[in-house]
């Protein structure tokens, strides 16, 4: 797999899993109510899950893509699609507001990372985006029993690079976010435009 294309796809990866999504939102409710130590378990229990789900993803689209070899492109311009809505989502996103902190629920646990996973849409299209975009190309001839496992932990990786960052900040993050949500948005949205055209170009 050619060094650039695999940085395109880690900068992709970054830019859409450090936008304040479910993960993250939950995580710096979390960190803010109870500390970082509370969130270890949800943090593990998120990172598992991640993982599962991404190697579904890789093997699902794999075996797609080995017997209906047009399903690529189609997957592509799909997931291309939805990251330009991510990025106006992003753009138009307002400031964490307090109604986040479900400060009545009690702290999140394993099971409940594990399992938001399965029903985290952001996530589910992020993987179903980025493997035929990035690693299915004309490009990459390396073997799918490599690719598969290399793109369930870079993918993972790079999510839980925002969780930690989310986590860690805690309630610091909150009021730094609101102060300078704007320009954030915009910066993030533009990254995520940018990585929507570098999957069309992909291949061609």
């Amino acid at each position: 797999m050619p060094l650039s294309l695999y940085l395109s796809f880690i900068t992709y990866a970054l830019a859409a899993t450090v936008l304040p999504g479910p993960n993250n939102v939950l995580l710096l409710s979390v960190a803010g109510r109870a500390g970082f130590r509370k969130c270890i378990p949800l943090i593990a229990g998120i990172w598992s899950g991640l993982i599962t789900v991404m190697a579904i993803a890789g093997i699902f689209l794999s075996t797609l893509d080995r017997f209906i070899p047009r399903i690529t492109p189609i997957v592509k311009y799909i997931g291309a699609a939805y990251i330009l809505y991510l990025a106006w989502k992003t753009l138009i996103r307002k400031p964490v507001g307090e109604e986040n902190d479900d400060r009545d629920a009690g702290t999140p646990v394993f099971r409940d990372g594990f399992l938001l996973q399965f029903l985290n849409i952001k996530v589910m299209m992020l993987g179903l985006a980025a493997f035929p975009g990035y690693f299915l190309t004309d490009g990459v001839t390396w073997p799918r029993i490599v690719l598969i496992p290399l793109f369930a932990v870079s993918m993972t990786a790079c999510c839980g690079t925002g969780n930690l960052i989310w986590a860690l900040a805690g309630s610091l993050l909150k009021p730094l976010y609101n102060r300078f949500c704007r320009p954030v948005n915009l910066c993030m949205a533009l990254l995520l435009v940018w990585c929507a055209i570098k999957i069309l170009m992909t291949g061609r």
